[in-house]
């Protein structure tokens, strides 16, 4: 789930950008293996033709599927990080345009163990337990609403997407469990991820 935030190209000239905030709804095999994602999206959007309705969009993200604190300074995470590109349509000329886009790129699935248990004045030992690349595709749509034109137009873009990665081995949520000797046990599940995303941000005019 998501909402982001931009502009007409026709508004901005050549290009925008933007960072957004996002909720990602687990879907099919992931919805029994991990849980409501949160993170951050950050885009950019080049004209492709001179009206701006045609654009190329480059999409990066970052979520975290499952954090948990252990106490003694130890904290273990489970991450999804993608990058990808693809056309994007933008409908309309007024202060409110729907637009629709679908990407194609990699992410990378990884899980890490951080350990601040000495004092807090160091910096934290990080340990990777797992990191497993794959292909991921997205479809999105959603509406601009035009807050500021201007020399830097501005915009608000409430939007849904619906992102898939291929078959991919990962860590699932709550999948490291501590022993009574102070080590953990990692589980791995190896599925398909779906996730409905919804996103919200702001985007500027380059």
């Amino acid at each position: 789930p998501g909402f982001r935030i931009g502009l007409h190209q026709k508004d901005l000239g050549l290009a925008l950008a933007g960072l957004n905030f996002v909720v990602a709804q687990p879907l099919d095999d992931f919805r029994r293996s991990g849980q409501v994602a949160v993170g951050l999206t950050g885009f950019a959007v080049v004209a492709l033709d001179r009206s701006g309705s045609l654009g190329l969009r480059i999409d990066g993200a970052y979520m975290m599927y499952d954090s948990d604190y252990r106490g003694y300074g130890i904290t273990t995470s489970s991450s999804i990080g993608s990058l990808a590109l693809g056309p994007q349509i933008t409908l309309g000329q007024g202060p409110m345009r729907p637009y629709g886009f679908a990407t194609l790129g990699g992410s990378l699935f990884w899980t890490s163990v951080s350990d601040d248990s000495y004092c807090g004045c160091y910096d934290s030992d990080v340990f990777f337990l797992n990191d497993r690349f794959t292909t991921a595709t997205q479809l999105g749509t959603g509406l601009l609403i035009t807050v500021s034109r201007g020399h830097t137009p501005v915009a608000i873009d409430l939007g849904v997407r619906e992102v898939r990665h291929a078959q991919v081995r990962y860590v699932p949520a709550g999948g490291i469990t501590e022993n009574p000797d102070g080590s953990l046990t990692v589980e791995r599940v190896e599925t398909p991820v779906r996730l409905r995303v919804f996103q919200v941000g702001v985007s500027v005019g380059i």
